[in-house]
């Protein structure tokens, strides 16, 4: 992915089409097309939802975009996860 959204979480967390459905409304200045390639994986100590983005976003975007994926996991419950965004 050349440009991403990264949900981190410490440990196993159920992350499922719901909550990237969530993320990617959240993040819809960065997504420009209809078809997005997302991606959840675990690793022994984390749990990530990759989102690519179709665009490189400046740091006000990212800082705009950050802020509604939080508020829209916030809302599901999670209040523990990193956002990692490519600028």
């Amino acid at each position: 992915m050349k440009h991403y959204i990264n949900i981190v979480w410490e440990g196993k967390q159920e992350v499922d089409e719901i909550v990237a459905e969530m993320v990617m409304e959240g993040s819809s200045v960065a997504l420009l097309e209809s078809e997005t390639n997302i991606e959840i994986f675990e690793t022994d100590n984390e749990t990530v939802l990759a989102v690519e983005t179709h665009k490189a976003l400046n740091e006000d975007e990212a800082d705009q975009v950050a802020e509604r994926v939080a508020n829209k996991l916030f809302d599901l419950g999670y209040d523990d996860f990193d956002i990692e965004i490519s600028v």
